[in-house]
This record gives C-alpha cells, structure tokens and sequence, in this order.
C-alpha cells in the first residue's frame, strides 16, 4: 500500500477526539464533525499504538475500504454509515435494522442516530423505545426539554437584545403648573432596571 496516499478522515463522534503518533512527530485534534485529509500511512502507525485501532473504529470514519483494511480493523457494515445513512435508516429502514445498528455500530455512529433521531424527529415509537433501550438516550424528554428552552429563550428575547420590548411611556392627564421634571414632558421618572434572563442549559 502506498503510506503517501491521502485519505478523508471524519470525526463522526459528538465529542473532541485528540491524538498522537510520537514516531512520526504527529499529533492530530479533531472538532466534532470536522474532517481531514490525511496521509494513509499516519494512519496505519496510529493502528499500531496502544489505542489507536478504537480511536480509528469508534470516533473516526476512513473514507478508503482499502485504508479500513489495512489497519486491520475488524467492522461491521454500519462502520460505513454516513449522515444521509442514518438519516435514511431511521426515516425508511426496519426496526430490525435500526436495531442491528445499535448493535454492531461503533460509537461514531451512534452519536449520529442519537443526534439525528432528535434533529428529525423520529416518531415511530417502536424505534424511540429501541433507542432508548439500547443507549439510554430518551428522545421524547430530549424533546420536551428542547421545547422548554425554546420558550425560555423567546421570553428572553422580549425583554434583551434585538427583540427587546419597548413599552409606551405613561402620560399624564393633568400637567402639573409647577414642576418641570421628566414626567411633565411624558419621560420616565428613572431608568429601568430590567432583569435579563439567561436561559437555562439543557
């Protein structure tokens, strides 16, 4: 195999994925979802590191069955799930087949179910109880508290910010003869002192 031939290499995990092949002076940080260009033969030494082969199988995807091969990483065919296949999974795919996922996927992927199975929704009930069952992820409580901070930040933007609420100043009826303060005019008497709100995390 030609150790110079460059490959895409996809954080698919929800979470920050760091690593390093001292050999060849590498170390390598990927963002969520952020993908990379890589040489195959980096790879290959990171297969040989303590770590490295479940750095490769669960966080990372190698778009190059070749590359797969190589590491001598043993994966399932869910390993080759993308986003449009999970996507396409859990709208048109069997339960059965969700389920297969679930258990031979590696973790990459189901990041990718959880996230995607919120972002839909998934309605199909036998598939919110399997994913709840297999991963602990409930879809509908993830939905109720999206919903709820939803409300919390359009109550915010009413009182800060670009939606701030602007209420028409008071005026009096009877002008006063002898004061000339702010009220007399229809200003306010003091500044307002509104409390902002932050929304609350998850």
């Amino acid at each position: 195999m030609d150790n110079n031939k460059k490959v895409r290499v996809r954080n698919r995990s929800n979470s920050i994925v760091i690593y390093r092949v001292p050999d060849l002076g590498v170390r390598r940080e990927f963002a969520p979802g952020e993908t990379k260009i890589l040489p195959a033969g980096e790879l290959m030494a990171l297969a040989q590191k303590s770590g490295g082969l479940s750095i490769l199988r669960d966080e990372l995807y190698i778009d190059d069955p070749e590359t797969v091969s190589e590491t001598t990483m043993h994966v399932e065919p869910e390993y080759y799930l993308d986003d449009n296949g999970v996507i396409d999974l859990l709208t048109n795919g069997s339960v059965d087949a969700l389920l297969d996922c679930l258990d031979f996927a590696p973790g990459g992927v189901i990041d990718l179910v959880q996230k995607y199975a919120l972002d839909l929704p998934v309605t199909d009930t036998r598939k919110i109880a399997a994913i709840k069952e297999k991963t602990g992820f409930d879809i509908q409580l993830a939905l109720k508290h999206r919903a709820e901070l939803a409300a919390e930040e359009a109550a915010a933007a009413e009182e800060t910010g670009s939606g701030m609420k602007v209420e028409k100043a008071s005026q009096r009826r009877v002008q006063p003869a002898t004061t000339k303060d702010t009220a007399s005019n229809g200003g306010r008497r003091a500044t307002p002192n509104y409390k902002v709100v932050t929304p609350k995390e998850g």
